[in-house]
């Protein structure tokens, strides 16, 4: 793995004049304490779909500027924090953790009647709100009636990777039940197209049930995601910071893991990834307050639109892009896009997904957004690994968990995620050098080379330099390619090859040699 190199040679690189400052006694971060001060008073916000629509297509606001991520730590990687937790990424989940996802039970009890606390009317895909026997409240969501199966099962398969990459998310169950099993509470109201409110009757529910499939056996399907811990306090943006929240300090549109966020969404076609789809919860105890930062609402990704199959739009172009629209009519719609031919085969349970045209560099959600304007290769790469934790066996026993009748059907979305994996990781794994999981062991740096252990390029000729670190001046001193022995604090190793250069930084502590830094 390693190779000679020439002794004795001095060589000063691009380095900060104290290197003191490059790497502090806590590198690297694993933590991000932003939930260290308590947040005494918050002000519950609405965001008006349209006006968000508006605003991120004509204003593009935040800090529209690529740049290095500003919450990434010295290896590049995430911290924990009130927005991510590092899961299956860092250490692999089991397929028993992968499936348990964020559920702490198994639903909504049965043992007594479902009581309806509220209830939505208007919309093409009704919804109400229950509360269980145990307590719990529940929001219970539906499929579209001509597409048994589709929104539902999108829903939990996202749910369950979302989580699994590092996301919060709310706990969601598929559940059946029958009407003998509603009942309406008498508080109960609904609130009608105009906003007005009434009081919610049996006659109304079953109006409700009217427009939702029901099976043969007189039983209906539906998601039932519990209410989160914590008082809602409206959604985020995915730009700027919530002025009302003091551990809330890095701009949006700069955090890594809203910026990866995009390569995540590309996989599973979550083109509704705006900020209409994410709730901020003050929860915590008393005199320990703080905000935790919500994704939400995954009806809309895989082939599922909600409310009906994924538009054939839906991935490839924002709603309104106006050089396509005038393309389209200069040439009489001859001219069009190549998504245009992408071919969808009829399942209903599915809706519309594809891998043959999908394009992970080219994909976009339905308007812009900051975080994903901002995404560099960098971000790119760090996502592409989550995508890449997640093995064949690993996908195939999470889509299963979305209960999809139909064999064929469950086996092509399960075929489809995995061609989409599959382009994610050729894509991102191969724009830098891909030599990574870098691990001192027994005083040898070990590593390996992922796009060619994910078989996307050869893993190219390499060669392995090392360099004493001084610690005042940054000053690289050239040592033997196996000499280990820290004559100073810091030791760099140098992995140069035709994709370009790694260097990892490892410091010798009180607690033996750890790596610290890694920079593409």
């Amino acid at each position: 793995m390693k190779q000679a190199i020439t002794l004795g040679l001095l060589i000063v690189l691009a380095a900060p004049s104290s290197f003191g400052q490059k790497f502090r006694s806590d590198d690297p971060v694993w933590v991000d304490a932003d939930a260290a001060v308590n947040v005494t008073s918050i002000t519950k916000h609405k965001l008006n779909d349209q006006y968000d629509f508006l605003l991120n297509t004509f204003r593009h606001p935040g800090d529209i500027t690529p740049r290095r991520a500003v919450n990434a730590n010295t290896l590049g990687e995430v911290p924990d924090s009130s927005w991510f937790q590092n899961r299956h990424g860092r250490q692999r989940m089991t397929t028993e953790q992968l499936l348990q996802g964020p559920n702490t039970g198994s639903g909504p009890s049965l043992d007594a009647p479902l009581v309806v606390i509220g209830a939505k009317t208007e919309g093409i895909t009704p919804g109400f709100r229950v509360r269980d026997a145990r307590g719990d409240i529940y929001f219970m969501k539906f499929d579209p009636l001509s597409n048994p199966e589709m929104a539902t099962a999108a829903e939990v398969i996202s749910t369950k990777i979302f989580h699994a990459i590092g996301y919060n998310v709310p706990e969601n169950y598929l559940t059946y039940f029958s009407r003998q099993q509603l009942r309406v509470d008498s508080k109960a109201k609904v609130s009608d197209a105009a906003g007005r409110e009434r009081r919610l009757t049996e006659a109304d529910l079953d109006a409700i049930l009217d427009r939702i499939h029901r099976a043969s056996d007189g039983t209906y399907r539906a998601v039932a995601s519990r209410m989160l811990a914590g008082a809602p306090i409206g959604p985020f943006q995915y730009f700027g910071t919530r002025p009302d929240d003091p551990n809330d300090i890095y701009p949006h549109e700069h955090r890594r893991e809203l910026r990866g966020l995009r390569v995540f969404a590309a996989w599973l076609n979550h083109d509704d990834s705006r900020a209409i789809n994410t709730l901020d919860v003050l929860a915590g105890r008393e005199g320990h307050k703080h905000v935790r930062h919500y994704l939400i609402d995954f009806g809309s990704t895989l082939g599922s639109g909600s409310v009906g199959p994924q538009k054939v739009r839906a991935g490839w172009e924002y709603t309104w892009e106006p050089t396509t629209v005038v393309k389209r009519i200069v040439s009489l719609g001859f001219w069009d896009k190549e998504w245009i031919r992408a071919d969808y085969p009829n399942y209903p349970a599915i809706g519309r997904f594809e891998s043959a045209r999908f394009q992970p560099e080219t994909w976009r959600p339905e308007y812009p957004n900051p975080a994903f304007l901002n995404m560099t290769d960098e971000d790119g790469y760090w996502a592409a690994k989550i995508v890449m934790s997640f093995t064949d066996e690993q996908i195939r026993a999470i889509v299963r968990a979305g209960e999809i009748s139909d064999p064929e059907a469950e086996n092509y979305l399960i075929d489809t995620l995995i061609l989409r994996r599959n382009k994610i990781g050729r894509h991102w794994l191969t724009r830098r050098s891909s030599f990574d999981s870098f691990e001192f062991v027994e005083g040898e740096l070990k590593f390996e080379h992922l796009a060619s252990k994910y078989d996307f390029a050869r893993k190219p000729a390499f060669t392995l330099r090392l360099f004493n670190v001084n610690p005042a001046s940054g000053e690289l001193q050239a040592v033997s390619d196996s000499d280990w022995s820290f004559a100073t604090p810091y030791t760099m190793a140098e992995v140069s090859s035709s994709e370009g250069k790694v260097l990892v930084y490892v410091r010798n502590g009180s607690d033996g040699a750890e790596i610290v830094g890694v920079e593409r």
